[in-house]
């Protein structure tokens, strides 16, 4: 299988691949976190991550100029934190 991918398709797969396994453990967090405050946080933190490599990997921001970088990053911290501040107030 080595031998069709090149170094970005590589990385594009094991990004899909921590993608999926973060997906999953958001799904199934929980079954092990019984705060509400803690769960949200944890959800959101897994959101704040897939969104960065979504950026980075699928989109490619990683070498575009680093305004559109910033602001897609900041979209992806700055969301999650004010949806976050709404469900523990």
């Amino acid at each position: 299988m080595s031998y069709f991918m090149n170094k970005s398709t590589k990385l594009a797969f094991i990004s899909w691949l921590v993608l999926i396994v973060l997906t999953l453990i958001s799904v199934y967090l929980t079954l092990f976190i019984d705060s509400r405050a803690i769960y949200v946080g944890v959800a959101l933190l897994i959101v704040s991550i897939k969104g960065q490599q979504i950026i980075d990997i699928f989109m490619e921001l990683k070498h575009a100029p680093k305004l559109w970088r910033m602001l897609l990053l900041s979209y992806v911290i700055v969301v999650p934190l004010i949806i976050g501040l709404i469900y523990l107030v």
